[in-house]
């Protein structure tokens, strides 16, 4: 009888996604050298590079959690031509019209708060039971739901007058759609623009600056100590914590409520591990994700 292997730890691993790979091709590479469950918290197109969130064992089940948190991109953007897809893997089409720094400046002042945004057709959002990106390998155009976004600062970096060629920094919610951003800011401007590179730079807390390669997965990578691997109660430090024993703590185990709790989302912790985390809302928590074992 074959015994069961036991998981992956629980850990957030910031993975730097090169050009040119897809979100997958990077958990394939991480299944080389690692077995059990694993996952990423939002992925990044092809052409785009950047902080991609790898979930490994219990770290799974908070990926909807960490795909709300805030994200910052730096971006380079075209005008006067624009994309099919958005990006530089599209048909380009030439407009001839150019944009003055002036009225760019204005038109990044109007794109800060709540946005409404179109999603792209090259999305993985699904639409009468099919994901956007199969309707448009096909050719099809459907016109695709909106959805509100949040824009926390919307800046530029630097413009080449001549190129019609802009830096841009995005701080942006969940869900949003930066090459969609871009191609509103040509649209207002009469110009047209699509990305010619997209960096993800920040998710939350996490930084590309500590990221890793792909290629830096092998034989015990887990095993060393990296600022890139980061254990499940470490990942989630940014969420207050409640600390509990006892009585306390057994509920927490078996997921039933605690009282009295801190309003908003918590850590529930014992003894420096982590047992799960909860939502609170008028003195009483109630389960989000309860773990099976303390985590680290």
């Amino acid at each position: 009888m074959s015994r069961r292997r036991p998981d992956l730890p629980a850990r957030v691993v910031l993975v730097d996604k090169p050009a040119d790979w897809t979100s997958y091709d990077v958990i394939r590479r991480v299944k080389q050298s690692l077995r059990g469950k694993i996952g990423h918290a939002g992925t990044l197109d092809p052409f785009a590079t950047g902080l991609l969130l790898v979930l490994l064992g219990q770290a799974t089940r908070i990926s909807s959690l960490i795909m709300e948190l805030p994200k910052e991109y730096l971006a380079t953007a075209r005008f006067g031509a624009s994309s099919t897809t958005g990006d530089p893997t599209g048909e380009i089409r030439e407009t001839g019209r150019e944009v003055e720094v002036g009225d760019l400046l204005a038109a990044l002042d109007r794109m800060r708060g709540p946005v409404l945004q179109r999603v792209p057709m090259t999305s993985a959002v699904k639409v009468g039971g099919e994901r956007l990106y199969d309707k448009a390998r096909r050719g099809e155009e459907i016109e695709t739901p909106e959805r509100e976004i949040m824009v926390y600062d919307a800046a530029l970096l630097g413009f080449d007058q001549e190129t019609q060629t802009a830096k841009l920094l995005f701080r942006t919610g969940k869900g949003a759609y930066i090459r969609r951003l871009a191609e509103d800011l040509g649209a207002e401007l009469e110009a047209g623009a699509y990305l010619t590179a997209l960096r993800r730079l920040r998710a939350g807390v996490f930084s590309v600056d500590a990221a890793c390669s792909p290629d830096d997965f092998g034989a015990g990578f887990l095993r060393g100590r990296s600022q890139s691997v980061r254990p499940l109660s470490e990942a989630l430090s940014f969420l207050p914590a409640l600390e509990v024993d006892g009585g306390a703590a057994a509920r927490a185990a078996n997921g039933n409520e605690l009282r009295p709790a801190p309003e908003g989302r918590f850590r529930v912790m014992r003894a420096g591990a982590l047992l799960g985390l909860y939502q609170g809302e008028a003195g009483v928590g109630r389960p989000l994700v309860v773990f099976p074992e303390p985590q680290d």
